[in-house]
Protein backbone atom coordinates (compact mmCIF):
# COMPACT_ATOMS: atom_id res chain seq x y z
CA UNK A 1 0.00 0.00 0.00
CA UNK A 2 1.51 3.23 -1.07
CA UNK A 3 0.10 6.17 0.58
CA UNK A 4 0.78 9.78 -1.78
CA UNK A 5 0.56 13.24 -1.34
CA UNK A 6 -2.05 15.52 -3.13
CA UNK A 7 -2.08 14.86 -7.40
CA UNK A 8 -0.10 17.87 -9.09
CA UNK A 9 -2.47 20.43 -10.35
CA UNK A 10 -4.32 19.57 -13.47
CA UNK A 11 -5.19 15.68 -12.36
CA UNK A 12 -8.57 16.19 -11.34
CA UNK A 13 -10.18 12.87 -12.64
CA UNK A 14 -9.83 9.44 -11.71
CA UNK A 15 -8.19 8.24 -15.05
CA UNK A 16 -5.80 11.24 -14.38
CA UNK A 17 -4.57 10.65 -10.82
CA UNK A 18 -4.45 6.84 -11.76
CA UNK A 19 -1.98 7.93 -14.81
CA UNK A 20 0.25 10.07 -11.80
CA UNK A 21 0.37 7.26 -9.85
CA UNK A 22 1.38 4.84 -12.76
CA UNK A 23 4.01 7.40 -13.68
CA UNK A 24 5.62 7.42 -9.96
CA UNK A 25 5.82 3.33 -10.07
CA UNK A 26 6.98 3.21 -13.67
CA UNK A 27 10.18 5.64 -11.97
CA UNK A 28 11.29 2.00 -10.49
CA UNK A 29 10.04 -0.62 -12.65
CA UNK A 30 11.06 1.14 -15.97
CA UNK A 31 7.56 -0.02 -17.81
CA UNK A 32 4.97 2.03 -17.97
CA UNK A 33 2.77 -1.55 -18.98
CA UNK A 34 4.61 -3.54 -15.67
CA UNK A 35 3.44 -0.39 -13.37
CA UNK A 36 0.07 -0.82 -15.29
CA UNK A 37 -0.77 -4.08 -14.37
CA UNK A 38 1.15 -4.08 -11.12
CA UNK A 39 -1.60 -1.85 -9.23
CA UNK A 40 -4.52 -3.90 -8.06
CA UNK A 41 -6.00 -0.56 -6.41
CA UNK A 42 -6.66 2.86 -5.63
CA UNK A 43 -7.75 6.03 -3.94
CA UNK A 44 -8.77 9.08 -5.90
CA UNK A 45 -10.99 10.82 -3.83
CA UNK A 46 -10.24 12.56 -0.10
CA UNK A 47 -7.07 9.88 0.44
CA UNK A 48 -4.47 9.68 -2.44
CA UNK A 49 -2.62 6.44 -2.47
CA UNK A 50 -2.48 3.16 -4.68
CA UNK A 51 -1.92 -0.78 -3.79
CA UNK A 52 0.38 -2.61 -5.84
CA UNK A 53 2.36 -6.38 -6.23
CA UNK A 54 6.24 -5.42 -6.06
CA UNK A 55 9.19 -7.46 -4.57
CA UNK A 56 10.86 -5.21 -1.59
CA UNK A 57 13.80 -3.86 -3.63
CA UNK A 58 11.23 -2.14 -5.66
CA UNK A 59 9.41 -0.88 -2.18
CA UNK A 60 12.43 0.40 -1.37
CA UNK A 61 13.65 2.62 -4.26
CA UNK A 62 9.56 3.74 -4.48
CA UNK A 63 9.39 5.11 -0.53
CA UNK A 64 11.92 7.42 -1.63
CA UNK A 65 10.55 9.07 -4.51
CA UNK A 66 9.42 12.58 -4.12
CA UNK A 67 5.28 12.36 -3.61
CA UNK A 68 5.43 9.44 -1.90
CA UNK A 69 4.59 9.51 1.95
CA UNK A 70 4.93 5.62 3.01
CA UNK A 71 4.79 2.07 1.73
CA UNK A 72 4.05 -0.43 3.77
CA UNK A 73 2.54 -4.01 3.34
CA UNK A 74 -0.98 -3.71 2.14
CA UNK A 75 -2.95 -5.30 5.52
CA UNK A 76 -6.25 -5.98 4.12
CA UNK A 77 -4.92 -7.24 0.99
CA UNK A 78 -8.49 -9.46 1.13
CA UNK A 79 -10.80 -6.85 1.32
CA UNK A 80 -12.21 -4.50 -0.77
CA UNK A 81 -12.01 -1.71 1.73
CA UNK A 82 -8.50 -0.33 1.59
CA UNK A 83 -7.48 2.71 4.32
CA UNK A 84 -5.37 5.35 2.81
CA UNK A 85 -6.09 7.48 5.16
CA UNK A 86 -2.78 9.95 6.48
CA UNK A 87 -3.09 8.81 10.39
CA UNK A 88 -2.19 5.17 9.62
CA UNK A 89 1.12 4.53 11.08
CA UNK A 90 4.17 4.23 8.19
CA UNK A 91 6.17 2.11 8.09
CA UNK A 92 9.77 1.18 7.97
CA UNK A 93 10.03 2.35 4.27
CA UNK A 94 8.33 5.50 5.01
CA UNK A 95 10.19 8.66 3.14
CA UNK A 96 12.88 9.80 5.01
CA UNK A 97 12.23 13.66 3.45
CA UNK A 98 9.38 13.59 5.74
CA UNK A 99 10.50 12.85 9.39
CA UNK A 100 10.07 8.77 8.87
CA UNK A 101 11.69 6.25 10.85
CA UNK A 102 15.04 4.90 10.55
CA UNK A 103 15.36 2.19 8.31
CA UNK A 104 15.76 -0.51 10.45
CA UNK A 105 13.40 -0.47 13.78
CA UNK A 106 15.16 0.27 17.29
CA UNK A 107 17.10 -2.21 18.91
CA UNK A 108 18.20 -4.54 15.88
CA UNK A 109 20.90 -2.62 14.34
CA UNK A 110 24.04 -3.40 15.76
CA UNK A 111 27.64 -1.58 15.22
CA UNK A 112 30.24 -3.81 12.52
CA UNK A 113 34.01 -3.42 11.73
CA UNK A 114 34.29 -4.45 8.10
CA UNK A 115 37.73 -5.13 6.25
CA UNK A 116 38.05 -3.63 2.72
CA UNK A 117 40.26 -5.66 0.45
CA UNK A 118 42.68 -2.58 -1.03
CA UNK A 119 40.63 -0.94 -4.02
CA UNK A 120 41.57 -1.05 -7.20
CA UNK A 121 43.29 1.83 -9.17
CA UNK A 122 41.42 5.52 -9.14
CA UNK A 123 40.50 5.15 -5.97
CA UNK A 124 43.18 7.52 -4.07
CA UNK A 125 41.74 10.25 -1.76
CA UNK A 126 39.78 10.08 1.42
CA UNK A 127 36.38 11.28 -0.47
CA UNK A 128 36.50 8.06 -3.34
CA UNK A 129 37.45 6.17 -0.70
CA UNK A 130 34.30 6.38 1.64
CA UNK A 131 32.17 6.86 -2.14
CA UNK A 132 33.75 3.36 -2.72
CA UNK A 133 32.78 1.99 0.74
CA UNK A 134 29.71 3.76 0.66
CA UNK A 135 29.18 2.08 -2.87
CA UNK A 136 29.61 -1.36 -0.86
CA UNK A 137 27.74 -0.86 1.61
CA UNK A 138 24.77 0.31 -0.84
CA UNK A 139 25.16 -3.34 -2.66
CA UNK A 140 23.02 -4.88 1.01
CA UNK A 141 20.94 -1.78 1.47
CA UNK A 142 19.78 -1.08 -1.98
CA UNK A 143 20.19 2.73 -1.54
CA UNK A 144 22.91 4.89 -1.30
CA UNK A 145 21.37 7.29 1.22
CA UNK A 146 20.57 5.25 3.59
CA UNK A 147 24.65 3.52 3.51
CA UNK A 148 26.20 6.76 3.97
CA UNK A 149 24.29 7.53 6.82
CA UNK A 150 25.31 4.09 8.29
CA UNK A 151 28.76 4.62 8.01
CA UNK A 152 30.47 6.14 11.26
CA UNK A 153 34.41 5.55 11.09
CA UNK A 154 36.66 4.74 8.15
CA UNK A 155 39.82 3.88 7.55
CA UNK A 156 41.40 4.65 4.16
CA UNK A 157 45.21 4.74 4.45
CA UNK A 158 47.51 1.76 5.53
CA UNK A 159 44.37 -0.65 6.13
CA UNK A 160 41.25 -0.52 4.51
CA UNK A 161 37.79 -0.56 6.19
CA UNK A 162 34.65 1.30 7.58
CA UNK A 163 32.55 0.58 11.22
CA UNK A 164 28.89 1.07 9.97
CA UNK A 165 25.53 0.40 11.81
CA UNK A 166 22.93 -2.25 10.29
CA UNK A 167 21.05 -5.12 11.25
CA UNK A 168 22.73 -8.79 11.05
CA UNK A 169 20.99 -10.05 8.13
CA UNK A 170 22.44 -6.93 6.10
CA UNK A 171 25.72 -7.92 7.85
CA UNK A 172 25.32 -11.59 6.86
CA UNK A 173 24.86 -10.38 2.78
CA UNK A 174 27.98 -7.61 3.57
CA UNK A 175 30.17 -10.36 4.17
CA UNK A 176 29.87 -12.18 0.97
CA UNK A 177 30.34 -8.92 -1.51
CA UNK A 178 33.38 -9.48 -3.67
CA UNK A 179 36.00 -7.11 -2.00
CA UNK A 180 35.31 -7.82 2.08
CA UNK A 181 37.12 -9.26 3.77
CA UNK A 182 35.67 -9.64 6.75
CA UNK A 183 32.67 -8.11 8.88
CA UNK A 184 32.61 -8.38 13.00
CA UNK A 185 31.22 -7.04 15.76
CA UNK A 186 32.66 -3.38 16.59
CA UNK A 187 33.70 -4.04 19.87
CA UNK A 188 35.34 -0.61 20.47
CA UNK A 189 32.30 1.40 19.10
CA UNK A 190 32.74 4.51 21.89
CA UNK A 191 36.49 4.90 20.75
CA UNK A 192 37.95 6.60 17.79
CA UNK A 193 41.05 3.56 17.84
CA UNK A 194 39.61 1.40 15.68
CA UNK A 195 41.85 -1.81 14.86
CA UNK A 196 41.28 -2.89 11.11
CA UNK A 197 44.12 -5.41 11.06
CA UNK A 198 45.75 -5.41 8.31
CA UNK A 199 48.04 -8.60 8.21
CA UNK A 200 46.40 -10.00 4.98
CA UNK A 201 46.29 -6.63 3.30
CA UNK A 202 48.52 -3.98 1.19
CA UNK A 203 50.10 -1.72 3.52
CA UNK A 204 51.44 1.58 1.97
CA UNK A 205 52.37 4.24 3.94
CA UNK A 206 51.43 6.28 0.76
CA UNK A 207 48.37 5.09 -1.65
CA UNK A 208 48.77 7.65 -3.93
CA UNK A 209 52.05 6.31 -5.21
CA UNK A 210 51.08 3.18 -4.86
CA UNK A 211 48.12 3.25 -7.00
CA UNK A 212 50.11 5.19 -9.67
CA UNK A 213 52.54 2.10 -9.44
CA UNK A 214 49.52 -0.61 -9.95
CA UNK A 215 48.61 1.79 -13.08
CA UNK A 216 51.91 1.18 -14.91
CA UNK A 217 51.65 -2.42 -15.24
CA UNK A 218 49.07 -3.35 -18.10
CA UNK A 219 46.12 -5.36 -16.93
CA UNK A 220 46.37 -9.12 -19.27
CA UNK A 221 42.38 -9.01 -19.75
CA UNK A 222 40.35 -7.99 -22.56
CA UNK A 223 36.90 -8.10 -20.28
CA UNK A 224 36.20 -5.90 -17.54
CA UNK A 225 33.78 -6.07 -14.50
CA UNK A 226 31.92 -2.81 -13.78
CA UNK A 227 29.63 -2.61 -10.78
CA UNK A 228 27.82 -0.16 -8.57
CA UNK A 229 25.74 1.46 -11.70
CA UNK A 230 22.61 2.80 -11.57
CA UNK A 231 19.36 0.64 -11.97
CA UNK A 232 18.52 3.30 -15.05
CA UNK A 233 22.15 2.90 -16.97
CA UNK A 234 21.30 0.89 -20.21
CA UNK A 235 24.11 -1.09 -22.29
CA UNK A 236 23.76 2.03 -25.09
CA UNK A 237 25.03 4.47 -21.93
CA UNK A 238 27.53 2.13 -21.36
CA UNK A 239 28.36 1.72 -23.92
CA UNK A 240 29.34 5.50 -24.75
CA UNK A 241 30.98 5.43 -22.16
CA UNK A 242 33.56 3.11 -22.83
CA UNK A 243 34.13 2.90 -26.57
CA UNK A 244 36.52 5.62 -26.10
CA UNK A 245 39.47 3.54 -25.24
CA UNK A 246 39.06 0.85 -28.20
CA UNK A 247 36.99 -1.42 -30.28
CA UNK A 248 34.23 -3.20 -28.25
CA UNK A 249 33.26 -6.76 -28.51
CA UNK A 250 30.65 -6.54 -25.83
CA UNK A 251 28.76 -4.87 -23.33
CA UNK A 252 26.29 -6.77 -21.20
CA UNK A 253 24.24 -5.59 -18.18
CA UNK A 254 23.21 -8.25 -15.88
CA UNK A 255 19.32 -8.16 -15.11
CA UNK A 256 17.40 -9.97 -12.68
CA UNK A 257 15.37 -12.55 -14.19
CA UNK A 258 12.30 -12.24 -11.81
CA UNK A 259 11.78 -8.46 -12.22
CA UNK A 260 13.63 -7.88 -15.19
CA UNK A 261 15.79 -5.14 -13.74
CA UNK A 262 19.55 -3.99 -13.74
CA UNK A 263 21.20 -5.87 -10.91
CA UNK A 264 23.70 -2.92 -10.61
CA UNK A 265 27.02 -4.62 -12.39
CA UNK A 266 28.00 -5.47 -16.15
CA UNK A 267 30.83 -6.92 -18.37
CA UNK A 268 32.43 -4.92 -21.17
CA UNK A 269 35.00 -6.70 -23.24
CA UNK A 270 37.47 -5.04 -25.61
CA UNK A 271 39.29 -6.46 -28.99
CA UNK A 272 42.69 -5.69 -27.00
CA UNK A 273 44.27 -5.80 -23.91
CA UNK A 274 45.57 -2.09 -24.19
CA UNK A 275 41.73 -0.56 -24.60
CA UNK A 276 40.90 -2.71 -21.50
CA UNK A 277 43.87 -1.64 -19.56
CA UNK A 278 43.18 2.25 -20.46
CA UNK A 279 39.59 1.83 -19.48
CA UNK A 280 40.58 0.08 -16.02
CA UNK A 281 42.62 3.31 -15.41
CA UNK A 282 40.48 6.26 -16.18
CA UNK A 283 36.87 4.39 -15.60
CA UNK A 284 36.81 3.24 -12.24
CA UNK A 285 35.68 5.67 -9.95
CA UNK A 286 33.63 7.76 -12.57
CA UNK A 287 29.98 8.75 -12.40
CA UNK A 288 28.03 7.67 -14.72
CA UNK A 289 23.83 8.77 -14.07
CA UNK A 290 24.95 9.55 -10.42
CA UNK A 291 26.18 6.72 -9.28
CA UNK A 292 30.38 6.02 -8.79
CA UNK A 293 31.63 3.01 -10.67
CA UNK A 294 33.76 0.70 -9.94
CA UNK A 295 35.94 -1.16 -12.23
CA UNK A 296 37.82 -4.22 -11.90
CA UNK A 297 39.47 -7.08 -13.80
CA UNK A 298 36.66 -9.87 -14.86
CA UNK A 299 36.97 -13.07 -12.74
CA UNK A 300 35.91 -16.66 -13.97
CA UNK A 301 32.26 -16.10 -11.52
CA UNK A 302 30.16 -13.39 -10.93
CA UNK A 303 29.35 -12.35 -7.67
CA UNK A 304 26.77 -13.84 -5.45
CA UNK A 305 25.29 -9.73 -4.32
CA UNK A 306 23.67 -7.45 -7.26
CA UNK A 307 22.53 -3.98 -5.33
CA UNK A 308 20.39 -4.46 -2.80
CA UNK A 309 18.90 -7.21 -1.02
CA UNK A 310 18.07 -10.58 -2.87
CA UNK A 311 14.27 -11.66 -3.27
CA UNK A 312 13.49 -14.14 -0.92
CA UNK A 313 12.30 -17.52 -2.16
CA UNK A 314 8.72 -17.77 -2.73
Amino acid sequence: MVLMESPPKGANSKPEIIDCYVKTLERVLGSEMDAQMCIYDASCDTHFGFCCDIDEDASLELARLPGVLSVRPDPDYNSVEKDYSSGVKLSTLSNPQIGSKLLFPSGNTKHWLVRIDKPGVGVVTKAQMVDYFAQILTKVMGYEKDAQMCVYHVSWQSNFGFCCEIDEECARELAGVPGVLSVQPDKDFESENKDYGGDNLVNSANPSDSSEASQITPVRTKKLFITGLSFYTSEKTLSAAFEGFGELVEVKIIMDKISKRSKGYAFVEYTTEEAASAALKEMNGKIINGWMIVVDVAKTNPPRNGRGRPRPAA
